[in-house]
Protein backbone atom coordinates (compact mmCIF):
# COMPACT_ATOMS: atom_id res chain seq x y z
CA UNK A 1 0.00 0.00 0.00
CA UNK A 2 2.83 2.16 1.09
CA UNK A 3 3.98 2.54 -2.86
CA UNK A 4 0.48 3.91 -3.66
CA UNK A 5 0.11 6.23 -1.45
CA UNK A 6 3.75 7.14 -2.42
CA UNK A 7 2.78 7.28 -6.09
CA UNK A 8 -0.42 9.14 -5.20
CA UNK A 9 1.35 12.19 -3.41
CA UNK A 10 3.41 12.21 -6.83
CA UNK A 11 0.74 12.45 -9.06
CA UNK A 12 -0.67 15.18 -7.45
CA UNK A 13 2.51 17.18 -6.91
CA UNK A 14 2.96 16.42 -11.01
CA UNK A 15 -0.41 17.82 -11.69
CA UNK A 16 0.62 21.47 -9.37
CA UNK A 17 4.24 21.25 -11.36
CA UNK A 18 2.07 20.95 -14.86
CA UNK A 19 -0.21 24.14 -13.71
CA UNK A 20 2.92 26.14 -12.61
CA UNK A 21 4.64 25.00 -15.59
CA UNK A 22 1.91 26.33 -17.71
CA UNK A 23 2.19 29.78 -16.35
CA UNK A 24 5.48 30.20 -17.47
CA UNK A 25 5.13 28.12 -20.68
CA UNK A 26 3.25 27.35 -24.14
CA UNK A 27 0.96 25.14 -23.31
CA UNK A 28 2.00 22.61 -25.85
CA UNK A 29 5.46 22.35 -24.25
CA UNK A 30 3.52 21.22 -20.62
CA UNK A 31 3.62 17.43 -20.58
CA UNK A 32 0.12 16.61 -19.75
CA UNK A 33 1.26 14.95 -16.04
CA UNK A 34 -2.35 14.51 -15.76
CA UNK A 35 -2.66 12.05 -18.36
CA UNK A 36 0.57 10.53 -17.88
CA UNK A 37 0.41 9.13 -14.48
CA UNK A 38 -2.44 7.54 -14.57
CA UNK A 39 -1.13 5.64 -17.67
CA UNK A 40 2.03 5.00 -15.86
CA UNK A 41 0.25 4.03 -12.85
CA UNK A 42 -1.89 1.48 -14.78
CA UNK A 43 1.45 -0.50 -15.70
CA UNK A 44 2.90 -0.77 -12.32
CA UNK A 45 0.29 -0.60 -9.72
CA UNK A 46 -2.96 -2.85 -9.02
CA UNK A 47 -6.29 -2.16 -10.19
CA UNK A 48 -7.84 -0.57 -7.20
CA UNK A 49 -4.38 1.20 -6.37
CA UNK A 50 -4.48 3.11 -9.90
CA UNK A 51 -8.05 3.27 -9.80
CA UNK A 52 -7.89 5.31 -7.10
CA UNK A 53 -5.39 7.17 -8.24
CA UNK A 54 -6.33 7.66 -12.16
CA UNK A 55 -9.67 9.35 -9.78
CA UNK A 56 -8.01 12.16 -7.37
CA UNK A 57 -4.75 12.84 -9.93
CA UNK A 58 -8.34 13.77 -12.40
CA UNK A 59 -9.68 15.38 -9.57
CA UNK A 60 -7.34 17.54 -8.20
CA UNK A 61 -6.44 18.33 -12.09
CA UNK A 62 -10.50 19.47 -12.03
CA UNK A 63 -9.92 21.48 -9.03
CA UNK A 64 -6.25 23.01 -10.39
CA UNK A 65 -7.63 23.99 -14.17
CA UNK A 66 -10.78 25.17 -13.10
CA UNK A 67 -12.87 22.76 -15.94
CA UNK A 68 -16.24 21.04 -14.85
CA UNK A 69 -15.87 19.56 -11.43
CA UNK A 70 -15.63 15.28 -12.49
CA UNK A 71 -14.78 16.06 -16.25
CA UNK A 72 -10.69 15.32 -15.63
CA UNK A 73 -11.69 12.55 -13.20
CA UNK A 74 -14.10 10.50 -15.90
CA UNK A 75 -11.51 10.77 -18.55
CA UNK A 76 -8.98 9.74 -16.12
CA UNK A 77 -10.43 6.56 -15.03
CA UNK A 78 -12.05 5.49 -18.71
CA UNK A 79 -7.98 6.15 -19.82
CA UNK A 80 -6.96 3.81 -16.77
CA UNK A 81 -8.52 1.46 -17.56
CA UNK A 82 -8.23 1.81 -20.90
CA UNK A 83 -4.60 1.18 -20.77
CA UNK A 84 -5.10 -1.53 -18.27
CA UNK A 85 -6.89 -3.44 -21.21
CA UNK A 86 -3.61 -2.50 -23.26
CA UNK A 87 -1.86 -3.26 -21.75
CA UNK A 88 -2.68 -6.51 -21.44
CA UNK A 89 -2.57 -6.90 -25.17
CA UNK A 90 0.75 -5.03 -26.18
CA UNK A 91 3.83 -4.74 -23.59
CA UNK A 92 3.57 -1.05 -22.99
CA UNK A 93 6.89 -1.70 -20.88
CA UNK A 94 8.98 -1.13 -23.66
CA UNK A 95 9.76 2.08 -24.99
CA UNK A 96 8.15 2.35 -28.16
CA UNK A 97 4.76 1.08 -27.80
CA UNK A 98 4.71 3.58 -25.05
CA UNK A 99 5.67 6.52 -26.91
CA UNK A 100 3.20 5.56 -29.48
CA UNK A 101 0.50 4.61 -27.10
CA UNK A 102 0.71 7.41 -25.16
CA UNK A 103 1.14 9.91 -28.50
CA UNK A 104 -2.32 8.42 -29.15
CA UNK A 105 -3.86 8.40 -26.10
CA UNK A 106 -2.99 12.56 -25.92
CA UNK A 107 -4.67 13.31 -28.76
CA UNK A 108 -7.69 11.14 -27.91
CA UNK A 109 -7.63 12.95 -24.05
CA UNK A 110 -8.48 16.12 -26.43
CA UNK A 111 -10.78 15.31 -28.46
CA UNK A 112 -12.56 13.34 -25.24
CA UNK A 113 -12.09 16.89 -23.23
CA UNK A 114 -13.86 19.10 -26.29
CA UNK A 115 -16.85 16.45 -26.67
CA UNK A 116 -17.23 16.89 -23.14
CA UNK A 117 -17.29 20.44 -23.37
CA UNK A 118 -19.52 19.99 -25.88
CA UNK A 119 -22.00 17.45 -24.37
CA UNK A 120 -21.84 20.28 -20.73
CA UNK A 121 -21.84 23.48 -21.97
CA UNK A 122 -22.68 23.51 -25.82
CA UNK A 123 -19.36 24.76 -27.29
CA UNK A 124 -16.89 22.70 -29.27
CA UNK A 125 -13.84 23.63 -27.85
CA UNK A 126 -10.98 21.81 -29.71
CA UNK A 127 -10.49 24.27 -33.36
CA UNK A 128 -8.49 23.85 -36.34
CA UNK A 129 -5.10 25.41 -35.32
CA UNK A 130 -5.28 23.55 -31.84
CA UNK A 131 -4.62 20.38 -33.51
CA UNK A 132 -0.59 21.68 -34.09
CA UNK A 133 -1.00 22.18 -30.12
CA UNK A 134 -2.03 18.78 -29.74
CA UNK A 135 0.56 17.31 -31.78
CA UNK A 136 3.44 19.01 -30.13
CA UNK A 137 1.92 18.24 -26.28
CA UNK A 138 1.69 14.71 -27.77
CA UNK A 139 5.63 14.19 -28.70
CA UNK A 140 5.92 16.12 -25.14
CA UNK A 141 4.14 13.63 -23.40
CA UNK A 142 5.17 10.49 -25.21
CA UNK A 143 9.12 11.61 -24.84
CA UNK A 144 8.72 12.19 -20.89
CA UNK A 145 6.34 8.92 -20.23
CA UNK A 146 9.27 6.20 -20.41
CA UNK A 147 11.04 8.67 -17.79
CA UNK A 148 7.99 8.49 -15.42
CA UNK A 149 8.06 4.83 -16.07
CA UNK A 150 11.24 4.52 -15.06
CA UNK A 151 10.59 6.29 -12.00
CA UNK A 152 7.31 4.58 -10.97
CA UNK A 153 9.16 1.32 -11.02
CA UNK A 154 11.55 2.36 -9.11
CA UNK A 155 9.10 3.96 -6.24
CA UNK A 156 7.35 0.63 -6.36
CA UNK A 157 10.49 -1.60 -6.24
CA UNK A 158 11.89 0.47 -3.16
CA UNK A 159 8.69 0.38 -1.18
CA UNK A 160 7.32 -2.73 -2.16
CA UNK A 161 6.38 -4.61 1.04
CA UNK A 162 7.11 -7.91 -0.28
CA UNK A 163 10.57 -7.23 0.20
CA UNK A 164 10.46 -5.58 3.26
CA UNK A 165 9.01 -8.53 5.24
CA UNK A 166 11.01 -11.22 5.53
CA UNK A 167 10.17 -14.88 5.91
CA UNK A 168 10.80 -16.62 9.61
CA UNK A 169 11.09 -20.28 9.50
CA UNK A 170 10.50 -22.34 12.53
CA UNK A 171 12.22 -25.67 13.06
CA UNK A 172 9.05 -27.88 14.70
CA UNK A 173 11.23 -30.92 15.37
CA UNK A 174 12.64 -29.89 18.09
CA UNK A 175 11.13 -30.24 21.34
CA UNK A 176 10.06 -27.25 22.97
CA UNK A 177 9.89 -26.77 26.39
Amino acid sequence: MKPAFTWLAFGLLAVIVQGALGRGLPIQWVPDFALLVPVVGALVLGPLEGLVLAALVGLGGDLLSGSLLGQQASLRIVEFALTKLVSAQIDLHRTAPLLVYVFALTLADGAAMSALSLVFLGDWMLRPHHLGLLLVRGAVGAAIAPLLRDLAVGIVESLSESEARREMRLDTKRPVL
